[in-house]
């Protein structure tokens, strides 16, 4: 076999043992670069004659790293551990039948309210329920999940852009890019993009400032939580006080109806006391049916905090703790602000805006691209008789050009009036922390002064009067209406008593809430020994209005020395 060549100087493949120095050239040609074509062929675009060993013997590797890649990419995460009955239950509500779902059917019960665990049945202290709020209420864990949430969000926004991959292929030489020493079947693009020096730290430092924003929502819906927790207690503990003090007025009244009778069947009183009291006693009844009703609607209330369900027999104690008042009202004002998480949120929320004014400002500068350019080359159609096809090699750079500046200046003055306005609603938030305090304390003063009226004055009085009247009835000095104006005085005043006791608690509950932290982790400090000389250390009241680590006397950013408006600096906070 010979090495044969036709006229265009184009090896016909047919090998030799017997090769010459320009039939060997020849053949590398051939077998390296794959050239077996006639200009005719390469005319009719046939890609099975200009894709020859060469092509063949690189696809592999090119399918290979592109697989990789796609692989990579294509990789799923495992999902977070909550989506798997969040996903659950979106199926079940995608399947649900047109037509009515029946009590006893699986589906409904399904959806059938968690019991509660045996540990909060019962009489139980407001701690226990409180824990199991913290742990069970579906408003904290939701504030829970948008915290995490927002902090996978910060290795999105500091990673770079996915790089870009482009592949142009030329289907056919006539058609493609054609250079003197052959043709290009196809041209491979890999591009990056990187953003200006430090816009991806401050991208990071924006998104944890979120995250703190979403950790003061999460302390401020545990914090609501644990008021309503606390409210819903001390009502719970009213009906059930309130149930107790009429099932002990309603043996009074049955005593009183048993001494009406014995006088009257002694002659010593008519009739009529006997109804009177037996009218009584069914009012009691009515009183008694109203105040159950309260107790089932303050376990509910209980109940929908705790997660469970509300037929779950929640209790209290006979005489739940109550805290004291306290009695500097100015380092309420002070904890406030150290505390609140709605103020802290403010904060957050500041500083987040600043970083929005940097970020804005860096896009006064260019963002550049990076990219590698390989070019596949073969020896058909070239028009240099020896020409070998050499690969092409490439990189290149590129950046866009902000040379829009009323855009740029926009974005900055918008990033700015931002800041201003959430400075401006930490001020108004902190002005309504103060009203919310200043109500609440005076509140939880008057119902403290007014229950210890009841339980140290009036409610002894009242039942020494009544025991007074009890006595004069029975030996005939008063008559039964008397006797029963003493009775209702008493009931009346030992409602109100267990009323205000529990209000009182509910305020304090509210401002511990309005405060941001629980009273009795913070007691004050016992006052010095006073001396002629020595200054008062009291704390100062609140800031006047229009004042803050915020505050400014104009409504809106004043410009800088370059023309544009700058942030208030958060840096007084």
């Amino acid at each position: 076999m010979t090495c044969r060549k036709d006229p265009g100087n184009r090896c016909d493949g047919e090998i030799s043992p017997k090769l010459t120095r320009p039939d060997a050239r020849c053949l590398t040609r051939a077998h390296w670069y794959g050239i077996a074509v006639r200009a005719e062929d390469t005319r009719r675009g046939r890609l099975s004659d200009w894709m020859g060993p060469a092509m063949d013997r690189r696809w592999p590797f090119h399918i290979s790293i592109a697989t990789v890649l796609m692989a990579a990419g294509c990789r799923q995460l495992a999902p977070h551990p909550g989506y798997h009955g969040v996903e659950h239950l979106l199926h079940n509500a995608a399947l649900r039948p047109p037509h009515t779902v029946a009590p006893g059917e699986p589906m409904a019960m399904a959806f059938d309210p968690e019991p509660a665990p045996p540990g909060l049945t019962g009489p139980q202290p407001v701690d226990a329920y409180i824990r199991r709020a913290l742990d069970e209420n579906r408003l904290v864990q939701a504030a829970r999940a948008n915290v995490m949430a927002l902090r996978y969000r910060i290795p999105q926004v500091t990673a770079l852009d996915d790089p870009v991959v482009s592949n142009t292929i030329f289907p056919s030489a006539e058609y493609g890019q054609q250079t003197a020493d052959g043709f290009m079947p196809w041209n491979l693009l890999i591009a990056q993009q990187f953003p200006w020096f430090g816009t991806l730290q401050l991208r990071g430092q924006a998104a944890g400032l979120d995250v703190q924003v979403a950790l003061a929502e999460l302390c401020a819906a545990q914090l609501d939580a644990v008021e309503a927790v606390k409210r819903a207690y001390y009502d719970l503990h009213f009906a059930e006080r309130s149930e107790q003090i009429l099932l002990q007025n309603r043996s009074l009244v049955e005593d009183f109806i048993e001494i009406a009778r014995t006088r009257y069947e002694t002659g010593q009183t008519s009739q009529e006391d006997v109804l009177s009291a037996e009218v009584i006693l069914s009012d009691l009844d009515r009183e008694l049916v109203a105040t159950r009703q309260a107790i089932a609607s303050a376990r509910a209330d209980l109940a929908q905090q705790l997660h469970v369900s509300p037929e779950a027999e929640l209790g209290t104690l006979p005489e739940p703790p109550l805290g004291d008042v306290p009695a500097q009202i100015e380092r309420l004002y002070r904890l406030a602000g150290a505390a609140r998480p709605e103020l802290q949120g403010r904060l957050a929320a500041i500083a987040r805006d600043a970083k929005a004014v940097e970020l804005a400002r860096k896009r006064y500068y260019p963002d550049v691209t990076l990219g590698f350019n390989y070019g596949l080359m073969t020896a058909a159609g070239a028009v240099v008789p020896d020409a070998e096809g050499n690969d092409q090699l490439g990189m290149f750079v590129g950046f866009n050009l902000p040379v829009y500046r009323q855009k740029l200046d926009a974005a900055v003055l918008e990033a700015q009036a931002r800041t201003v306005a959430d400075a401006k609603l930490y001020e108004a938030e902190r002005d309504a922390t103060y009203r919310a305090i200043k109500d609440l304390f005076a509140q939880a003063q008057a119902r403290r002064e007014t229950l210890e009226l009841f339980r140290q004055g009036i409610l002894p009085r009242a039942r020494q009067a009544l025991e007074v009247a009890a006595s004069d009835y029975q030996a005939g000095n008063v008559d039964f209406l008397t006797l029963i104006t003493a009775w209702r005085e008493v009931l009346q005043i030992e409602i109100q008593a267990a009323q205000f006791e529990a209000e009182l608690g509910k305020s304090l509950a509210s401002l511990e809430r309005a405060v941001g932290t629980q009273l009795s982790e913070h007691p004050p400090a016992p006052a010095p020994a006073a001396t002629p000389d020595a200054p008062s250390d009291a704390p100062p009241p609140p800031p006047e209005e229009g004042t803050g680590p915020f505050g400014q006397d104009d409504d809106g950013p004043q410009p800088d020395a370059e023309g544009e408006a700058a942030p208030p600096e958060p840096g007084d906070a």
